[in-house]
């Protein structure tokens, strides 16, 4: 028997500008988390990194590295940083794994967050340096 539920969880995925401010459980947040920690990798290297944030005054620092009115209504912002020093690099040629796992982990992540009926929005053309300093 086939199911076409992981095609209509990816029909049902799209990039939200405009949030509800309710808070995301916890328990919908570890689901997130560890959908995906479980994501492929090369070699299972898992060269990632996840900054989960929650609170309005981190939230409102955050909103320096991004500047969208659209982005202030998301009540939670996870940033995953890619590890370059840990990824696996291919011998051949030294290609470096860690945006393509970073990738990988973060479209799990959005996949089950639809799921859990949460929207999401990838987010790309941020600050990176300010992003960076508010990491520290």
């Amino acid at each position: 028997m086939h199911s076409n539920h992981l095609i209509e969880l990816a029909k049902a995925r799209y990039s939200c500008r405009n949030y509800d401010a309710r808070p995301v459980e916890q328990e919908k947040l570890d689901l997130i988390l560890e959908a995906g920690r479980v994501a492929p990798s090369a070699v299972n290297f898992q060269p990632w990194h996840y900054y989960v944030i929650q609170k309005a005054e981190q939230l409102e620092k955050f909103y320096a590295a991004y500047h969208r009115e659209w982005f202030k209504t998301a009540p939670c912002v996870i940033v995953i940083c890619a590890n370059h020093k840990q990824a696996w690099k291919r011998k051949e040629d030294g290609k470096d794994h860690a945006d393509v796992d970073a990738a990988i982990t973060t479209d799990h992540m959005t996949l089950q967050a639809t799921e859990l009926g949460l929207a999401t929005c990838w987010i790309c053309n941020f600050y990176v340096d300010k992003c960076r300093e508010l990491l520290k």
